[in-house]
């Protein structure tokens, strides 16, 4: 039995080698999978605040950004507070980077990740909540994301690695100097396809 702690059972993304994956999920489809996973009645996809479509000073072109969790349930994040704009912005940012359109934020900034033991997660009951919960460790601080061209053709999921800076609008930045910045991993994101078909070569 092999233990990898970073990576889920999907093919890792690099955009300097591979082209998008040939197939898309749909928000919809990702949303019900997991309930399913985690023993719960699928109630549709539950947006938290108003999705945005615009601009920003980071992204040249308009990207849609939407929350399926409530950032606020970290004291950090406060209501209509700058964190949020802020983490909006960088994920906008990575988008326009990678040329796609449309970000669904599933975790805001937060310390921890999944375990996965054969390519499957581990996970283990908990008595306090009467639910089973996936195994995590520690890890730098990131954003979980998925990320496509629309909310019906959703092509990535990831991690988008940041840095709490008081100096900062909103107190965050993404990540540059990840060797120097991180105690884990040393990269500022992380992509994997969400499918298991192999990834497309980058095309000439």
């Amino acid at each position: 039995m092999t233990t990898s702690i970073f990576r889920p059972p999907y093919p890792e993304f690099h955009d300097q080698v591979h082209d998008f994956p040939l197939k898309s999920v749909s928000l919809e489809a990702l949303v019900q999978k997991k309930a399913a996973g985690r023993r719960k009645r699928y109630a549709g996809v539950q947006v938290w605040g108003t999705p945005k479509k615009m601009t920003s000073s980071r992204s040249k072109e308009p990207v849609s950004v939407t929350w399926i969790v409530d950032p606020t349930q970290d004291e950090r994040y406060e209501p209509d507070g700058p964190q949020i704009a802020t983490t909006e912005e960088i994920c906008r940012e990575e988008a326009d980077r990678l040329g796609l359109k449309y970000v669904v934020i599933r975790g805001a900034a937060h310390e921890t990740r999944n375990i996965y033991v054969d390519g499957r997660t581990v996970t283990v009951w908990d008595a306090s909540t009467g639910r089973y919960q996936n195994m995590q460790r520690e890890a730098d601080s990131h954003f979980t994301i998925y990320m496509g061209r629309s909310k019906a053709e959703l092509l990535l999921q990831g991690h988008i690695y940041v840095v709490w800076d008081s100096l900062k609008f909103g107190g965050l930045d993404k990540m540059t100097d990840p060797v120097n910045q991180r105690k884990h991993r040393p990269v500022a994101h992380e992509y994997w396809s969400l499918t298991k078909d192999p990834l497309p070569p980058k095309s000439c």
